[in-house]
């Protein structure tokens, strides 16, 4: 029996690779690509079990162990519930993949005679592999693409008042143009149930939205850090609105001006 080590391994290299590519998609997770090669790499290298005696539970503790590898390389480690959501999807995407390689195999690659299967010599898995990888590359630089654009529009802010830290996610809406009438300051709008101010000490603002128009009670933060950058809070007002604010699970809007203070 012959076997070809390169194409074999070039073969479990691809393979995890666009295993480690669906992981990514499925979890909108996106490191850098050398790190899925890197995560590959490892991956591949179980190959060399092959030439190794091993009981089966002894070979599936290995391949777990290999996988947990894979993953860690590739998206390092967060925490416990992120490295569990990562071998599930894992698993769950070798599941599919590997079953429809192994279904267009028999399909393929066996001829009967009767009730017997000859396997004629050909593999199509190095097929599948050609045709998946463009496409998933294809639509992992897209959702990557997506993702950079949305990062860019959310933003962590941290607003001091009165002794109390509130942090939020924050959505930069281009769309959000309200501004004090008396020193032009533009104004972050958060939810409601963050902090209510009372009329006497908040800054009164009018807005207008499409079918609703009220004021906003409004005050000026004691101090104001935005992606951990301290920010001239003379320039904000910080203002809070009676409707959920849910965008992107933001629960906070910049407005359109801080493109600028970027």
């Amino acid at each position: 029996m012959k076997v070809y080590v390169d194409l074999v391994f070039f073969i479990n290299f691809m393979y995890d690779l666009l295993l480690l590519i669906s992981v990514s998609l499925e979890r909108k997770i996106f490191p850098k690509f050398y790190r899925f090669l890197l995560g590959s790499l490892v991956g591949a290298l179980s190959m060399f079990f092959l030439f190794f005696s091993f009981s089966s539970l002894v070979l599936f503790l290995f391949k777990f162990l290999i996988s947990i590898l894979m993953l860690l390389a590739t998206f390092s480690y967060r925490n416990k519930t992120f490295l569990y959501q990562n071998i599930k999807s894992l698993y769950g995407s070798s599941i599919i993949l590997g079953g429809l390689m192994y279904f267009l195999n028999v399909q393929s690659s066996y001829r009967q005679e009767g009730l017997i299967f000859f396997h004629d010599g050909t593999s199509i898995n190095l097929i599948i592999i050609i045709i998946a990888s463009p496409i998933l590359f294809y639509l992992y630089k897209k959702e990557k693409r997506k993702y950079q654009v949305k990062q860019q529009l959310l933003h962590t802010v941290q607003v001091t008042y009165k002794q109390q830290v509130f942090t939020h996610q924050a959505y930069l809406d281009t769309g959000n143009t309200i501004k004090d009438p008396y020193k032009k300051r533009d104004v972050i709008v958060m939810k409601e149930q963050a902090f209510v101010p009372s009329i006497e000490e908040s800054i009164l603002v009018p807005y207008k939205t499409v079918g609703h128009q009220g004021l906003l009670r409004c005050v000026i933060a004691d101090e104001l850090v935005i992606d951990e950058k301290k920010i001239e809070k003379s320039h904000y007002l910080i203002g809070f609105s009676e409707e959920m604010i849910n965008i992107e699970g933001a629960t906070c809007i910049l407005p359109g001006s801080f493109m600028k203070e970027e």
